[in-house]
């Protein structure tokens, strides 16, 4: 195996000096180059290769809740405003800075945050992340209709009412989260306790892996990855002779059998990013992926095999203490991360100051 050999590029303007590392061709993503291409909006440049082909860079969806607005960013790529039910507020947020949207809960399964997603054709594939805080605990029976409390927290459906989610019931406690695929499992739920447990005044980070199995096959993936923990492994039938459609709609946390509207339960979201591919991009302050549980989805611009766009947020951390990975269309990521910067790094624009010229690089 031919050793890596490291070389610093000249600088070939006052925005962008970009280390590059020359490697033998991998089976996984090898970032060899981060630069900067805008400072309004903050915008980089990964290159490498075996970053494989995306049909397009934007995610399908991706709501921030910024500027005050509770529609879809205009780095979505559709266009069709999705506006969000509730309210904007920076009271809370995950990383510290920006705003979120706070929705109060009611006691009828229609009455949701985030309304269906419905995606034309039903992809073969689904990523979604987000950001979710519960100022509530579904094991308080306070908080209990005269039916109990049913979450299901996440919904996948296909147009035959075949679908697989993750949910709870209260009275059998905070750490009753349940996967089922219903109408089409074979083999039963899974149960993964704790590890995926309603928690009450945290936030989380949510990342759902989804492909379609086969028709009477069971090898579809549904993976709820929790803070970057993924607590189980499992295939699913998600189909059947008599309900043979792939899933095309989305739901958050839908109630049934009843919430007590009389309390004031929230539910909170931030940085909901949903995509019809593999592919994606992250930033984390660990330099290893398998270290990497706390990492904030980045979202992409234009996305090639051997070159990525994308809308840089650093998520309240310093800019130098942060690396990039990659994940391809079959989810394989880059397990050593790549440095953004060490020395001379962008300044994200403030009103009062311009950004300093960057001198980007990896480690």
């Amino acid at each position: 195996m031919i050793s890596p050999i490291n070389r610093r590029a000249q600088c070939v303007s006052t925005l962008v000096c970009t280390l590059f590392a020359s490697t033998t061709a991998m089976a996984v993503p090898n970032i060899t180059g981060v630069s900067q291409v805008s400072d309004s909006p903050p915008t980089l440049l990964v290159t490498g290769s075996g970053f494989t082909e995306k049909n397009r860079g934007a995610p399908l969806y991706y709501f921030n809740f910024e500027n005050g607005s509770k529609n879809q960013s205009k780095l979505s790529f559709i266009t069709k405003p999705l506006a969000a039910n509730g309210t904007i507020t920076s009271q809370t947020t995950p990383t510290g800075e920006g705003n979120v949207l706070k929705y109060r809960i009611s006691d009828d399964y229609r009455e949701v945050a985030i309304p269906r997603i419905e995606i034309s054709p039903a992809p073969d594939k689904l990523y979604l992340y987000f950001h979710r805080r519960y100022d509530f605990s579904i094991g308080d029976s306070s908080t209990w209709g005269p039916m109990g409390f049913n979450l299901k927290v996440n919904r996948l459906w296909g147009s035959d009412g075949n679908n697989i989610y993750l949910g709870y019931q209260g009275k059998e406690g905070a750490n009753s989260a349940r996967i089922y695929a219903e109408y089409t499992a074979e083999g039963g739920s899974v149960w993964p306790g704790s590890q995926l447990g309603q928690v009450k005044d945290e936030w989380t980070q949510e990342e759902i892996i989804y492909s379609s199995s086969g028709v009477n096959v069971k090898n579809g993936q549904f993976d709820f990855i929790r803070n970057g923990i993924l607590p189980y492994s499992r295939t699913w039938r998600m189909r059947t002779s008599d309900r043979s459609s792939m899933y095309d709609e989305i739901y958050f946390d839908q109630i049934s059998n009843g919430a007590n509207t009389s309390q004031d339960l929230n539910i909170y979201y931030d940085n909901i990013y949903i995509d019809d591919s593999h592919h994606r991009i992250y930033v984390s302050e660990s330099p290893t992926f398998s270290n990497a549980k706390k990492r904030l989805i980045q979202v992409p611009i234009s996305w090639d095999n051997n070159s990525i766009q994308f809308a840089f947020s650093p998520g309240g951390s310093s800019v130098d203490s942060l690396y990039v990975y990659v994940a391809d269309k079959d989810g394989k990521i880059n397990e050593k991360g790549a440095r953004i910067c060490q020395n001379n790094c962008p300044q994200l624009p403030t009103m009062d100051a311009p950004p300093a010229a960057p001198d980007l690089s990896i480690e």
